[in-house]
């Protein structure tokens, strides 16, 4: 409301009744269009808060923090800093420096603890706007769609080739669209009132052949080179 008082304004003035009367949905594209001129790629952590089940999340941010060094030509920034609350404290308070990376962000690459699935971490960066880059999930929670409105790497080179392209200025309408459409499937399909009731409901309209909200993650052949899938 505060960064986009017209756009706030206009859409409670011409909103409807039933699911379009979201002021967050219909502003998501003044979101997913903010400058985010702070800072290019976040990961939001590293080795000095994360040590349990950490391995492959830490490595992930070693590698997003080294792509300036190797990359010099393409003045890339990156981040790794740990802003905000951690641990518990985090999961119960929202800290305004949290709030204000997330949205002045380009990119946010994310990475799972070792050995489980599934964090917070990701309904708030698909929140914020931001392309979200994500380590492969067996079941992509419902409604994200790699390519569309999140990107999956596959490995430390499909990682870093995707940020390269995504961060290149002839791509960046694909960039913030893949954002926007992010942020509307967060609303739409993932608060945790709408994963209720599918749940409870056993409505089948949210079924696959496999019976489930999403079909499985499958192997690319294209990552079979590299360290992990």
């Amino acid at each position: 409301k505060e960064k986009h008082p017209l756009e706030y304004e206009e859409v409670v003035k011409n909103r409807t009744l039933g699911k379009d009367d979201d002021v967050s949905l219909h502003l998501s594209s003044a979101v997913a269009n903010l400058p985010r001129n702070d800072m290019d790629v976040r990961t939001f952590w590293n080795a000095t808060v994360c040590n349990l089940h950490c391995k492959f999340r830490n490595e992930v941010s070693n590698i997003i923090a080294s792509i300036p060094e190797r990359h010099p030509h393409a003045n890339i920034r990156t981040n790794t800093d740990v802003i905000g609350y951690i641990h518990t404290q985090g999961r119960n308070q929202v800290h305004p420096g949290y709030i204000h990376g997330i949205l002045s962000t380009k990119i946010i690459v994310l990475a799972q603890r070792d050995h489980w699935e599934g964090h917070a971490r990701l309904c708030e960066g698909l929140v914020s706007g931001a392309l979200v880059m994500h380590d492969p999930q067996v079941y992509l929670p419902y409604g994200l769609v790699d390519g569309e409105n999140i990107v999956i790497y596959h490995s430390w080179v499909d990682l870093e080739t995707k940020i390269l392209y995504y961060l290149d200025p002839k791509n960046e309408a694909e960039r913030r669209n893949i954002g926007k459409q992010g942020r509307e499937a967060a609303l739409m399909y993932l608060r945790p009132w709408q994963q209720l009731e599918r749940l409870f409901l056993n409505d089948m309209t949210y079924r696959n052949e496999y019976g489930l909200a999403n079909k499985p993650f499958r192997k690319s052949t294209d990552s079979i080179d590299n360290k992990f899938y």
